[in-house]
């Protein structure tokens, strides 16, 4: 069952098979706890919604057009879980503990690896101090690869809107890249 196309095992799920909607889950889990955990910054957050993706998932897997590709409508329904269910949270000051990375260290020499290990943190407390209205455009946009229209349709605003919040965004990363730095500078731990 493994082998089987994304599309053949809803079919068989939708016939009652329960094991290829497992086999779904295994092949998706991280995807969807990826971008759950880019989104919320907290494990524990990011592992609930991840199960509440794939049980909302179930529920409407007969709404699924089997003319199209599985993954897109999947990954859309999964981000519309995670935006929903953030909009629910209380407004809260995210701690910088929370931040995680986003990308791999791809060199080989250890004092490249600390620069960018270094700068990617510095990178990720930036986002993860941004406002939710900015953070999640960001995070979608940049992180996620969505294009404006995917990201307008999954926070339900319109096109024009998102390209602001993504414009004012990258300003007030900008700013923020800025004042860490500078504090790293103050504090020494800054190496420039």
């Amino acid at each position: 069952m493994d082998r089987l196309q994304d599309e053949q095992l809803v079919e068989l799920c939708l016939q009652g098979k329960r094991e290829a909607f497992e086999v779904l889950v295994k092949r998706y889990e991280r995807q969807i706890f990826s971008l759950a955990y880019r989104l919320t910054n907290n494990y524990d957050d990011a592992v609930d919604l991840a199960q509440e993706v794939f049980l909302h998932l179930f529920r409407v897997l007969d709404k699924f057009d089997g003319d199209r590709k599985f993954f897109p409508w999947m990954y859309r329904i999964a981000t519309n879980v995670c935006y929903n269910a953030l909009k629910k949270r209380p407004k809260e000051f995210l701690p910088l503990d929370n931040v995680i990375e986003f990308t791999s260290l791809t060199s080989d020499q250890p004092e490249a690896c600390f620069e960018s290990k270094e700068i990617q943190e510095t990178v990720h407390k930036a986002i993860a101090e941004l406002p939710e209205n900015f953070r999640v455009p960001m995070v979608l946009k940049y992180l996620e690869d969505m294009s404006y229209q995917q990201i307008s349709e999954v926070m339900n605003l319109p096109v024009s809107t998102i390209e602001t919040r993504l414009y004012r965004g990258r300003i007030l990363l900008q700013k923020r890249l800025s004042n860490l730095v500078e504090r790293g500078a103050k504090s020494g731990l800054s190496r420039g």
